[in-house]
């Protein structure tokens, strides 16, 4: 991410980390302070609601949405729905969506990438390439999405059982999964990352998720294994 195609910079407060590059054109001051102020509301919306109705924060399992809530809060709602995990599994997709939507709208950027703790939003106008770190694998890094314009705006999340902070109950070093959907593909990266509990299920989880029709593309990484599929291309990396 260090040429001259995108301005980028960090924008955090307390849990919220991202990591944002816009059209290297279009930066200015104002894009990191209105990035911070997105911040800001977006977890005013989630800690509103939460205090209302705190089954959002806690529940790990879909639960049903009251009437009137944020398009934000319905997008988590409805893509824990489909996955089969608790709302907060899609937060960290969504946020980055809705913040990257908001940039494009205010600045009328060509370009945005969103980066959320590992879950991606982007918009892009000649392609680059994701690869997907996956901790003490071997394969880590080493395989690529090479995301074309015409595939975004696209969300690309990933979801680990052994690298990082959040909870998970399978072992997959990384699951990548890409949706149109910030929330979505973010539940669902939880969801099958969730289901790997051996280097043996890769391939059949991977089978599952390619089911899904939000789904456009998948991979996982345990250990030595690695499942993939999708109508993104791949590529191979070459690490270092």
């Amino acid at each position: 991410m260090g040429d001259a195609r995108w301005r980028s910079f960090r924008a955090r407060f307390r849990e919220t980390d991202l990591w944002v590059a816009v059209d290297t054109d279009r930066y200015s001051s104002e894009t990191e302070r209105y990035t911070m102020d997105r911040i800001l509301f977006y977890r005013s919306v989630l800690e509103q609601h939460i205090a209302v109705f705190p089954e959002f924060r806690d529940s790990l399992v879909p639960v049903m949405a009251p009437a009137g809530v944020h398009p934000m809060l319905r997008d988590m709602y409805e893509a824990a729905l489909a996955a089969g995990t608790g709302p907060m599994s899609a937060v960290a997709g969504a946020i980055a969506q809705y913040t990257a939507n908001d940039l494009i709208s205010r600045f009328g950027l060509s370009e945005v990438i969103v980066e959320n703790g590992g879950d991606i939003f982007l918009k892009l106008t000649s392609p680059a390439t994701v690869s997907v770190f996956a901790g003490a694998s071997p394969l880590s890094d080493k395989i690529g999405l090479v995301i074309r314009p015409e595939e975004t705006p696209l969300s690309v999340c990933c979801s680990s059982g052994t690298v990082g902070h959040s909870l998970s109950f399978g072992i997959a070093d990384a699951c990548m999964i890409a949706c149109r959907s910030g929330a979505m593909a973010d539940a669902y990266a939880t969801a099958f990352c969730n289901e790997v509990k051996n280097e043996g299920m890769v391939q059949k989880v991977t089978e599952k998720a390619l089911q899904k029709p939000e789904i456009m593309s998948v991979v996982i990484i345990a250990g030595e294994k690695a499942g993939i599929g999708g109508s993104i291309e791949v590529k191979l990396l070459k690490k270092g």
